[in-house]
Protein backbone atom coordinates (compact mmCIF):
# COMPACT_ATOMS: atom_id res chain seq x y z
CA UNK A 1 0.00 0.00 0.00
CA UNK A 2 1.69 3.28 -0.92
CA UNK A 3 1.42 5.70 1.64
CA UNK A 4 4.02 8.15 1.20
CA UNK A 5 4.44 9.92 -2.59
CA UNK A 6 7.94 11.93 -3.21
CA UNK A 7 8.46 13.76 -6.15
CA UNK A 8 11.14 15.71 -8.33
CA UNK A 9 10.48 19.70 -8.98
CA UNK A 10 12.22 20.92 -12.43
CA UNK A 11 11.10 18.19 -15.26
CA UNK A 12 8.95 16.33 -13.18
CA UNK A 13 6.61 18.22 -10.34
CA UNK A 14 6.34 21.61 -12.22
CA UNK A 15 5.64 22.21 -16.28
CA UNK A 16 7.34 24.05 -18.70
CA UNK A 17 6.16 27.24 -16.96
CA UNK A 18 7.74 26.59 -13.72
CA UNK A 19 4.55 26.25 -11.90
CA UNK A 20 2.44 23.54 -10.47
CA UNK A 21 -0.78 22.82 -12.70
CA UNK A 22 -4.13 23.04 -10.95
CA UNK A 23 -4.66 19.44 -11.81
CA UNK A 24 -1.90 18.13 -9.58
CA UNK A 25 -2.23 20.24 -6.91
CA UNK A 26 -5.54 19.14 -6.50
CA UNK A 27 -4.39 15.54 -7.23
CA UNK A 28 -1.81 16.15 -4.10
CA UNK A 29 -4.48 17.58 -1.90
CA UNK A 30 -6.45 13.83 -2.92
CA UNK A 31 -3.72 11.89 -2.09
CA UNK A 32 -3.42 13.98 1.43
CA UNK A 33 -6.80 13.09 1.92
CA UNK A 34 -6.55 9.55 1.37
CA UNK A 35 -3.72 9.50 4.08
CA UNK A 36 -0.91 9.37 1.95
CA UNK A 37 1.68 11.99 2.52
CA UNK A 38 3.27 14.03 -0.22
CA UNK A 39 6.75 15.53 -0.23
CA UNK A 40 9.18 17.45 -2.39
CA UNK A 41 12.87 16.02 -3.39
CA UNK A 42 14.58 18.81 -5.32
CA UNK A 43 17.95 20.19 -5.98
CA UNK A 44 16.92 23.24 -5.18
CA UNK A 45 17.59 25.06 -1.87
CA UNK A 46 14.21 25.61 0.47
CA UNK A 47 13.68 29.79 -0.53
CA UNK A 48 13.32 28.30 -3.95
CA UNK A 49 10.63 26.44 -3.24
CA UNK A 50 8.77 27.89 -0.34
CA UNK A 51 7.01 30.44 -2.71
CA UNK A 52 5.56 27.93 -4.43
CA UNK A 53 4.33 26.12 -2.04
CA UNK A 54 2.99 29.32 -0.20
CA UNK A 55 1.48 30.35 -4.12
CA UNK A 56 -0.11 26.85 -3.95
CA UNK A 57 -1.39 26.50 -0.47
CA UNK A 58 0.75 23.39 -0.09
CA UNK A 59 2.02 21.78 3.16
CA UNK A 60 4.45 19.70 2.35
CA UNK A 61 7.92 17.73 3.54
CA UNK A 62 10.64 18.61 1.35
CA UNK A 63 14.01 17.05 0.60
CA UNK A 64 16.33 19.97 -0.40
CA UNK A 65 19.69 20.17 -1.98
CA UNK A 66 19.23 17.02 -3.60
CA UNK A 67 19.35 15.29 -0.14
CA UNK A 68 21.56 17.59 2.08
CA UNK A 69 18.16 18.83 3.53
CA UNK A 70 15.17 17.18 4.89
CA UNK A 71 12.34 19.82 6.15
CA UNK A 72 9.20 19.22 7.41
CA UNK A 73 5.93 20.46 6.48
CA UNK A 74 6.22 23.92 8.65
CA UNK A 75 10.02 24.35 6.98
CA UNK A 76 11.70 23.19 9.79
CA UNK A 77 15.34 21.33 9.69
CA UNK A 78 14.69 17.74 10.22
CA UNK A 79 17.99 16.44 9.07
CA UNK A 80 21.54 17.98 7.18
CA UNK A 81 24.15 16.53 5.47
CA UNK A 82 27.40 18.81 4.86
CA UNK A 83 29.94 18.97 2.32
CA UNK A 84 33.61 18.89 4.71
CA UNK A 85 35.07 21.84 4.82
CA UNK A 86 38.15 20.49 3.23
CA UNK A 87 36.48 18.68 0.33
CA UNK A 88 34.32 22.23 -0.30
CA UNK A 89 37.65 24.09 -0.25
CA UNK A 90 39.12 21.84 -3.16
CA UNK A 91 35.90 22.39 -5.02
CA UNK A 92 36.10 26.14 -5.08
CA UNK A 93 39.70 26.14 -5.97
CA UNK A 94 39.03 23.72 -8.67
CA UNK A 95 35.60 25.51 -9.96
CA UNK A 96 37.62 29.02 -10.24
CA UNK A 97 40.97 27.54 -11.97
CA UNK A 98 38.37 26.35 -14.60
CA UNK A 99 36.41 29.82 -14.80
CA UNK A 100 33.00 27.90 -13.71
CA UNK A 101 30.85 30.06 -11.88
CA UNK A 102 28.39 28.44 -9.41
CA UNK A 103 26.45 28.78 -6.44
CA UNK A 104 27.38 27.74 -3.17
CA UNK A 105 24.43 26.95 -0.24
CA UNK A 106 24.81 27.17 2.78
CA UNK A 107 23.26 27.38 5.85
CA UNK A 108 23.73 31.12 5.80
CA UNK A 109 22.38 31.90 1.99
CA UNK A 110 23.56 31.17 -1.43
CA UNK A 111 27.17 32.19 -2.09
CA UNK A 112 29.94 32.50 -4.60
CA UNK A 113 33.60 32.90 -5.55
CA UNK A 114 32.66 34.71 -8.72
CA UNK A 115 32.32 38.16 -9.42
CA UNK A 116 28.85 40.05 -9.87
CA UNK A 117 29.27 40.18 -13.83
CA UNK A 118 30.10 36.10 -13.42
CA UNK A 119 27.62 35.36 -11.47
CA UNK A 120 25.02 36.96 -14.01
CA UNK A 121 26.42 35.34 -17.14
CA UNK A 122 25.54 32.33 -15.08
CA UNK A 123 22.04 33.25 -14.19
CA UNK A 124 21.62 34.46 -17.86
CA UNK A 125 22.90 31.23 -19.31
CA UNK A 126 20.28 29.57 -16.49
CA UNK A 127 17.78 31.33 -17.32
CA UNK A 128 18.49 31.00 -21.64
CA UNK A 129 18.24 26.99 -20.57
CA UNK A 130 15.33 27.40 -19.01
CA UNK A 131 13.29 29.36 -21.38
CA UNK A 132 15.10 28.93 -24.90
CA UNK A 133 12.34 31.74 -26.75
CA UNK A 134 14.62 34.40 -25.14
CA UNK A 135 17.25 36.40 -26.20
CA UNK A 136 20.50 37.00 -24.20
CA UNK A 137 19.13 40.49 -23.78
CA UNK A 138 15.62 39.39 -22.52
CA UNK A 139 17.59 36.76 -20.34
CA UNK A 140 19.79 39.54 -18.53
CA UNK A 141 16.82 41.45 -17.63
CA UNK A 142 15.00 38.55 -16.59
CA UNK A 143 18.19 37.53 -14.74
CA UNK A 144 19.00 40.75 -12.84
CA UNK A 145 15.81 40.66 -11.15
CA UNK A 146 15.99 36.70 -10.26
CA UNK A 147 16.16 35.79 -6.39
CA UNK A 148 18.80 33.68 -7.89
CA UNK A 149 20.78 36.72 -8.67
CA UNK A 150 20.09 39.19 -6.27
CA UNK A 151 20.38 36.72 -3.39
CA UNK A 152 23.63 35.95 -4.33
CA UNK A 153 26.73 36.49 -1.34
CA UNK A 154 29.79 37.46 -2.72
CA UNK A 155 33.13 36.00 -0.87
CA UNK A 156 35.93 37.40 -1.31
CA UNK A 157 38.32 35.53 1.23
CA UNK A 158 37.70 31.78 1.10
CA UNK A 159 39.75 31.04 4.74
CA UNK A 160 37.62 34.19 6.09
CA UNK A 161 34.27 32.55 4.90
CA UNK A 162 35.08 29.29 6.42
CA UNK A 163 36.68 31.12 9.46
CA UNK A 164 32.44 32.07 10.00
CA UNK A 165 31.55 28.41 11.05
CA UNK A 166 29.46 28.28 7.48
CA UNK A 167 27.84 25.15 6.47
CA UNK A 168 28.57 24.06 3.02
CA UNK A 169 25.47 22.12 1.75
CA UNK A 170 25.99 22.14 -2.05
CA UNK A 171 27.81 23.08 -4.99
CA UNK A 172 25.50 23.97 -8.52
CA UNK A 173 26.52 25.77 -11.72
CA UNK A 174 25.49 25.71 -15.28
CA UNK A 175 27.59 26.40 -18.35
CA UNK A 176 27.01 26.65 -22.40
CA UNK A 177 30.46 24.09 -22.69
CA UNK A 178 29.35 20.71 -21.94
CA UNK A 179 32.39 19.03 -22.69
CA UNK A 180 33.64 21.43 -19.49
CA UNK A 181 30.62 20.40 -17.58
CA UNK A 182 31.76 16.62 -18.65
CA UNK A 183 35.38 17.31 -17.77
CA UNK A 184 34.21 18.93 -14.56
CA UNK A 185 32.01 15.79 -13.10
CA UNK A 186 34.70 13.24 -14.25
CA UNK A 187 37.95 16.09 -12.11
CA UNK A 188 35.02 15.96 -9.20
CA UNK A 189 34.16 12.93 -9.09
CA UNK A 190 37.69 12.08 -8.15
CA UNK A 191 37.58 13.79 -4.87
CA UNK A 192 36.82 11.17 -1.68
CA UNK A 193 33.31 11.65 -0.31
CA UNK A 194 31.24 13.94 -2.74
CA UNK A 195 28.32 13.08 -5.35
CA UNK A 196 28.26 14.39 -8.44
CA UNK A 197 24.89 14.46 -10.26
CA UNK A 198 22.66 17.48 -12.54
CA UNK A 199 19.08 18.05 -12.74
CA UNK A 200 20.15 18.86 -16.67
CA UNK A 201 22.48 18.52 -19.37
CA UNK A 202 24.51 21.71 -18.82
CA UNK A 203 24.92 21.70 -15.62
CA UNK A 204 26.77 20.34 -12.35
CA UNK A 205 25.44 19.78 -8.97
CA UNK A 206 27.97 18.26 -5.69
CA UNK A 207 26.60 17.57 -2.24
CA UNK A 208 27.91 14.94 0.52
CA UNK A 209 28.52 11.64 -0.91
CA UNK A 210 25.21 10.57 1.95
CA UNK A 211 23.38 13.72 0.53
CA UNK A 212 21.55 12.01 -2.37
CA UNK A 213 17.71 12.35 -2.37
CA UNK A 214 17.30 8.26 -2.40
CA UNK A 215 19.99 7.89 1.13
CA UNK A 216 17.61 10.68 2.99
CA UNK A 217 14.83 9.96 1.57
CA UNK A 218 14.78 6.07 2.94
CA UNK A 219 16.04 7.51 5.89
CA UNK A 220 13.43 9.72 7.14
CA UNK A 221 10.46 6.94 6.04
CA UNK A 222 12.48 4.38 7.55
CA UNK A 223 11.99 6.34 10.91
CA UNK A 224 8.84 6.76 10.39
CA UNK A 225 8.21 3.44 10.16
CA UNK A 226 7.29 2.86 6.25
CA UNK A 227 8.93 0.12 4.58
CA UNK A 228 10.32 0.91 0.88
CA UNK A 229 7.28 -0.61 -0.87
CA UNK A 230 5.14 1.55 0.45
CA UNK A 231 6.50 4.58 -0.87
CA UNK A 232 6.13 5.88 -4.83
CA UNK A 233 8.81 8.43 -5.89
CA UNK A 234 8.55 10.43 -9.42
CA UNK A 235 11.49 12.32 -11.39
CA UNK A 236 13.30 12.82 -14.71
CA UNK A 237 17.28 13.02 -14.07
CA UNK A 238 20.42 12.36 -13.12
CA UNK A 239 19.97 13.82 -9.59
CA UNK A 240 17.09 11.85 -9.22
CA UNK A 241 18.70 8.29 -9.54
CA UNK A 242 19.24 7.24 -6.56
CA UNK A 243 15.62 7.17 -5.13
CA UNK A 244 14.67 4.79 -8.32
CA UNK A 245 17.59 3.04 -6.95
CA UNK A 246 16.21 2.48 -3.59
CA UNK A 247 12.99 2.57 -4.33
CA UNK A 248 10.82 0.16 -6.38
CA UNK A 249 6.92 1.91 -6.91
CA UNK A 250 9.20 4.29 -9.20
CA UNK A 251 7.35 6.61 -11.65
CA UNK A 252 9.70 7.89 -14.68
CA UNK A 253 8.56 10.86 -16.69
CA UNK A 254 8.22 10.53 -20.52
CA UNK A 255 10.35 13.22 -20.79
CA UNK A 256 13.03 11.85 -18.37
CA UNK A 257 16.15 10.93 -19.27
CA UNK A 258 16.95 7.33 -21.00
CA UNK A 259 19.15 6.04 -17.56
CA UNK A 260 16.29 6.82 -15.34
CA UNK A 261 13.38 5.27 -17.70
CA UNK A 262 15.59 1.82 -18.16
CA UNK A 263 15.30 1.73 -14.21
CA UNK A 264 11.66 3.34 -13.34
CA UNK A 265 9.29 0.09 -12.68
CA UNK A 266 6.32 2.59 -14.55
CA UNK A 267 6.26 5.56 -16.84
CA UNK A 268 3.96 8.33 -16.76
CA UNK A 269 2.99 11.56 -19.17
CA UNK A 270 5.64 14.19 -19.67
CA UNK A 271 5.75 17.19 -17.27
CA UNK A 272 3.90 19.07 -19.32
CA UNK A 273 0.46 16.59 -19.76
CA UNK A 274 -0.09 16.51 -15.71
CA UNK A 275 2.14 12.99 -15.70
CA UNK A 276 3.09 13.73 -11.81
CA UNK A 277 -1.08 13.49 -11.48
CA UNK A 278 -2.00 10.93 -13.31
CA UNK A 279 0.32 8.92 -11.26
CA UNK A 280 -1.02 9.84 -8.02
CA UNK A 281 -4.56 9.35 -8.84
CA UNK A 282 -3.64 6.24 -10.59
CA UNK A 283 -2.09 5.39 -7.03
CA UNK A 284 -4.29 7.09 -4.95
CA UNK A 285 -7.09 4.86 -6.72
CA UNK A 286 -5.35 1.46 -6.31
CA UNK A 287 -5.30 2.18 -2.97
CA UNK A 288 -8.78 2.89 -2.79
CA UNK A 289 -9.81 -0.24 -4.47
CA UNK A 290 -7.36 -2.45 -2.55
CA UNK A 291 -9.36 -0.55 0.69
CA UNK A 292 -12.80 -1.82 -1.05
CA UNK A 293 -11.78 -5.22 -1.71
CA UNK A 294 -10.77 -5.97 2.09
CA UNK A 295 -14.00 -4.40 3.17
CA UNK A 296 -15.98 -6.33 0.76
CA UNK A 297 -14.24 -9.48 1.94
CA UNK A 298 -15.14 -9.24 5.72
Amino acid sequence: MIKFIASDMDGTLLNGDHDIDKETVEAINRAENAGITFAISTGREYESVKGLLEKHNLRVQCVLSNGAEYRDEDGNILEVINIKEESAKKIIELLDKNHLSARIFTDKGTFTTSTEEEALREVIFRTMSFNPELSEDEAREVAENLGFFTSLQYIDDVEEFFKGGVEVRKFVAFHNDIELIDEMKKTLGEIEGLAVSSSFRDNIEVTDINAQKGIILEKITSRNGLANNEVMILGDSFNDYSMFEIFEESVAMENAIDEVKAIAKYITSSNNDLGVAKAINYAVDNELNKILKSENNL
